[in-house]
């Protein structure tokens, strides 16, 4: 099969480093010829393998790859290998496993790269340039696609206003020449973005045809600058520089706590006493009063940012109030990290359309915006845990591995109900106050 040419994210490396996490916390579902093949390998209990329950399940109308009573997938060792890989080779495990932590977009005839930050791997930039991995990653969508695939529509501008795929990487360009402005920090950028947004989403149908679209997007780029002048230069005075309404912290709490759920093989396994907990704990985030829920570190997370930290012991709860306070988030090494984070899902078109429960892609980019306060606010759970009133980069890199696990993953964000709230925040202009009230 021939290889299909796929845009690849420049600011990024990856390797695998064997957390075993991607082996813990995802449901693994194959296609039929996958199962036949899996099936036709003679696993035996010499293999290492359970003999005390099929190494294949039902799914729906498919089948998945079962899992130990840990939430271990059944193939994976000791050592946290695949036993697939170890025995038939990687071209011999399923199309789901060898192509984790990628995520391949269709973007009109072409095809986009991104990267699931839930990953460890992914968070900390190590390994190989992704760019480097150029024909692996084309292979693999290759092979995800099987046939020839029609061109897929650009998602709207906004609701009822089509939009193109030439205009959308023209916007991009210019978001990512204002997230580059390294000389502000990351939450001026972002709140830069969220006025150029907001200036853009009120333009007139005319204003952003294909023909009048080139002059108008420098022009709302030169606003919105001019309107953080003085931050640029050092002023106190950032517009948005104001606590967020407590209505806005409640959704950005809802929000975070619908990124945290983690539903593993393991934890469905808790049956309806989990439920219970999450519907209470749900309720606590709602309200914002007393204790912070605990949240267990997912397996990757706890191997990568608390064993191999060389840390022990449980944090101690944390009172909601103590989130509220200044934590120092603006460091240049976090600031890099989530300029990272940003130019890999813009460049892999992973925050609209089809690879974001079909948003626009103006309510896209805001809800990825809202990744930066959702992720600052579990830092600064998992800092004061530690009793430390400062962020540290472990910090920032475990939260946004917790919760990027979701993003554009989770069946609950694609409610209208989850919609309605990032077009609640806008219409509020609560963005903004949020991004700066949790990046100080």
């Amino acid at each position: 099969m021939s290889r299909i040419s796929v845009l690849l994210p420049m600011l990024q490396n990856w390797s695998c480093h064997n957390c075993g996490g991607c082996c813990r916390e995802h449901e693994i579902t194959i296609t039929e010829s996958e199962r036949q093949r899996i099936e036709s390998q003679g696993w035996v209990s010499a293999d290492g393998v359970p003999t005390d329950r099929p190494l294949l399940v039902r799914a729906g109308g498919g089948w998945r790859l079962n899992h130990r009573d840990d939430g271990a997938c059944v193939f994976l060792d000791d050592a946290g290998l695949c036993r697939i890989h170890s025995k038939h080779g990687e071209a011999a495990k399923p199309l789901a496993c060898r192509m984790y932590p990628y995520a391949i977009h269709p973007a009109g005839a072409g095809l986009t790269a991104s990267l699931r930050f839930s990953c460890p791997s992914v968070v900390q930039n190590l390994g190989v340039s992704v760019t480097g991995a150029r024909a692996e990653i084309e292979s693999l969508a290759s092979e995800a696609l099987q046939s020839k695939r029609a061109e897929v529509a650009c998602p709207e501008l906004r609701a009822g206003l089509q939009f193109d795929w030439g205009r959308l990487t023209r916007l991009l360009a210019w978001i990512e020449r204002g997230l580059e402005q390294t000389a502000l920090s990351m939450a001026l950028r972002l709140q830069r973005l969220l006025l150029l947004l907001e200036l853009l989403e009120q333009s007139r149908p005319d204003a952003v045809t294909e023909e009048s679209f080139g002059h108008l997007l420098p022009a709302l780029y030169v606003t919105a600058e001019r309107a953080f002048s003085g931050a640029a230069a050092g002023a106190e005075a950032a517009p948005a520089e104001l606590r967020p309404q407590r209505l806005a912290r409640m959704m950005l709490r809802q929000l975070v706590a619908q990124l945290l759920r983690h539903d593993t093989a393991e934890t469905v396994a808790a049956g309806p006493q989990r439920r219970l907990r999450l519907l209470l704990e749900g309720v606590r985030m709602t309200l914002g009063l007393g204790m912070v829920p605990r949240t267990p570190d997912p397996n990757s997370v706890r191997v990568a940012f608390v064993e191999r930290a060389g840390l022990a012991g449980p944090r101690r709860r944390v009172r909601f109030a103590e989130l509220e306070r200044g934590f120092g988030g603006g460091s240049r090494e976090i600031d890099e990290l989530f300029h990272r984070y940003f130019h890999v899902k813009l460049q892999g078109r992973a925050f609209c359309g089809p690879a974001f429960y079909d948003y626009s892609v103006i309510d896209g980019l805001r809800s990825l915006v809202l990744m930066y306060p959702a992720v600052l606010w579990v830092a600064r759970l998992r800092a004061s845990g530690e009793d430390r009133g400062v962020l540290q980069l472990r910090d920032v890199q475990a939260a946004l591995a917790m919760l990027d696990h979701n993003f554009g993953y989770s069946p609950v964000l694609a409610l209208r109900t989850s919609r309605r709230r990032v077009q609640q925040l806008a219409q509020l202009r609560q963005i903004a106050p949020l991004v700066a009230w949790y990046g100080r």
